[in-house]
Parts: C-alpha cells; sequence; structure tokens
C-alpha cells in the first residue's frame, strides 16, 4: 500500500463528491491515485485541478466547456480514471446502467440529459470565464 498523497487524495475525493454526489470509498482514493501516478508521472496534481477543487467549481461543467474549445483533456482523463475505477462497483451501477423499461421512460430521461448538458455548458463557459481557466 503506496502512501496517498494529501493532494491527489483531495483532488479524487472532491472529483468523486462532484460527480456522485457522496464520499469516495478509500480504496477508490486508493486506486484513483495509483493509477495517477502510473499515467501521469511526477506530477502530483494539475493547476487547473487544484484552482478547480480550491473554488468548488463544477467539474463537469468546466470540463463540457474546456473540451468544447479543445482543451482540458488531463482534466477529462481524470474524469475518465476515476469512472473506470467505480463503474465496476455495484452500488455505482445505476450511473453507468439504465434498468428501467419503458420507451416514455427514455424518452423523458433523454430530454432531460439534453437540457442538463445544455445548462451544464453555459454554466461551464461563465466558470471558465470567470475563474480564467483557461
Amino acid at each position: 500500500m503506496t502512501p496517498v498523497a494529501p493532494d491527489l487524495a483531495a483532488e479524487a475525493q472532491y472529483l468523486h463528491r462532484s460527480l456522485f454526489g457522496q464520499e469516495a470509498d478509500p480504496v477508490i482514493i486508493e486506486r484513483y491515485t495509483d493509477a495517477h501516478r502510473k499515467l501521469f508521472p511526477g506530477d502530483a496534481s494539475s493547476t487547473l485541478l487544484s484552482r478547480i477543487v480550491a473554488r468548488s467549481l463544477d467539474v463537469e461543467a468546466v470540463q463540457f466547456a474546456l473540451r468544447r474549445r479543445g482543451a482540458g483533456r488531463e482534466l477529462t482523463r481524470k474524469i475518465e480514471i476515476l469512472c473506470y475505477l467505480v463503474e465496476v462497483r455495484a452500488p455505482y451501477q445505476r450511473y453507468f446502467v439504465s434498468n428501467e423499461p419503458g420507451r416514455a421512460r427514455a424518452i423523458t430521461g433523454l430530454s432531460a440529459a439534453a437540457l442538463r448538458s445544455a445548462w451544464k455548458l453555459v454554466k461551464g463557459e461563465y466558470l471558465v470565464r470567470r475563474h480564467g481557466l483557461l
């Protein structure tokens, strides 16, 4: 078991809380930091993510806005790492798989997701400009 750097642990916890609305299991934090060390050797934490965490910004919104500009690749990769780590765990199945039958429910859910995405883009653009994240 390798020691977990406090800034990486805080980063993992913040990403997890922002994406899933709950505290992360210590095993997830440890696996995130191990994966981070392999994918980003010698880099403790990015300046961008440190600012996002310090200012408690909406990670999804910022990532969406940066991705549309061709920026934020590192943030996207870190979100992907966390999602890869949790998607195989049973408590997270509802975030990745829909077991609800019904065409009307699917259409309603898709419509809601489209509206939520539009809102996240507007919010992300505002946060990126307001906090000078580029």
